[in-house]
């Protein structure tokens, strides 16, 4: 058997927005649906995706990147979608559920990038070593069973910028200097 040398395509879209975040609320693992809007700004990116041809999609376990992922996959022709535990949002331990607002008030350490506030120390949140791990974990595998297709990776801000450092070899701090992904926003990586 021959090893195929295509490499694989990936592309990572952030779910929709959903009731936390249309509220400024710090979402963390809080499992909430999607917004109208973001109901609406999945079927917009799948319509985007078309021409890529997608072959899988994997999702985070969160009901808000599920939803996204089962619209886009419903478009795009794809049957069944994988759930990848190692995708789920970022623990933001005693910042789960406030808004955005209060991060300066509990995080002892952030990193301010275009308005968007990283956490990079406060009780009970995921580090983010641990972080750029799992989501490097998750990315090797993906791309171990899907040599040289299409894939699409529904998930969070954070889960993605990790699973791009990762790719690019890069460290976790580098990735935060880059801006934060978008709500339905395309990252394509070859």
């Amino acid at each position: 058997m021959t090893e195929n040398k295509t490499p694989t395509r990936l592309l990572f879209v952030r779910h929709g927005q959903d009731l936390d975040n249309s509220r400024g609320l710090i979402n963390g693992r809080r499992d909430t649906p999607l917004s109208e809007v973001g109901r609406t700004q999945a079927v917009r990116v799948a319509e985007q995706l078309r021409p890529e041809g997608i072959n899988c999609v994997y999702s985070s376990p969160l009901q808000r990147a599920t939803q996204t992922a089962s619209i886009i996959a419903e478009r795009l022709g794809v049957a069944e979608i994988d759930v990848e535990s190692d995708l789920i949002e970022r623990d933001y331990g005693v910042l789960t559920g406030r808004p955005v607002a209060d991060i300066p008030l509990h995080a002892s350490n952030i990193f301010v990038l275009n308005d968007f506030r990283y956490v990079i120390d406060s009780p009970g949140v995921e580090d983010y070593t641990r972080l750029w791990t799992r989501a490097g974990d998750a990315l090797r595998r993906i791309q171990h069973r899907h040599a040289g297709q299409r894939v699409l990776v529904v998930a969070h801000n954070e889960v993605i910028k990790m699973m791009r450092a990762n790719f690019y070899g890069k460290s976790w701090e580098d990735e935060l200097r880059l801006s934060p992904v978008n709500n339905c926003e395309v990252i394509a990586l070859a």
